[in-house]
């Protein structure tokens, strides 16, 4: 996981964590007889009203967790960072043993290509086994095959 995520992630779960206090609210009434409410007393008579519950449905905004639902949702966060890191480490994982392969056939190949290259002559086995030297032609092909082979492991 790249740092701006990591970050990302952290500040998330601080935002969940996070309960924002509503303001002061005060109510008051005009010269007119009207009902007015605001976060500041704009009235010498205005009055402090205490608001038990801090939620209001404006339609926009689901009702505030309880505990035990933030407790669940921080869960569910915290495993789904788990999961996302375990994917992560597999992913490596998988990619280390990948290259791990990759190097052992470039040393396979580079090994057949030089012991190729020291030989005097080079044979194959006919279907009774028995060795059979390799013409001109053939030889080329075998040795343009072995430096193949190391073109494509090793490169």
């Amino acid at each position: 996981m790249t740092l701006s995520k990591t970050y990302f992630f952290i500040f998330l779960f601080a935002l969940m964590l996070n309960t924002v206090d509503a303001a002061s609210v005060y109510k008051w009434v005009d010269e007119d007889g009207q009902v007015h409410y605001g976060s500041r007393p704009k009235h010498e008579d205005a009055e402090q009203v205490e608001i038990k519950n801090r939620y209001i449905d404006s339609g926009n905004q689901p009702a505030p967790l309880t505990a035990q639902e933030r407790a669940d949702k921080q869960q569910k966060f915290i495993n789904a960072l788990d999961a996302e890191n375990e994917s992560i480490s597999e992913e490596k994982r998988k990619q280390r043993e990948q290259e791990e392969r990759n190097i052992a056939r470039c040393n396979a190949a580079r090994d057949q290509l030089k012991r190729r290259e020291a030989a005097s002559a080079l044979y194959d086995l006919d279907e009774k086994g028995n060795r059979v030297l390799l013409d001109k032609k053939q030889y080329e092909i075998a040795m343009e095959q072995a430096r193949a082979r190391v073109h494509k492991w090793c490169d």
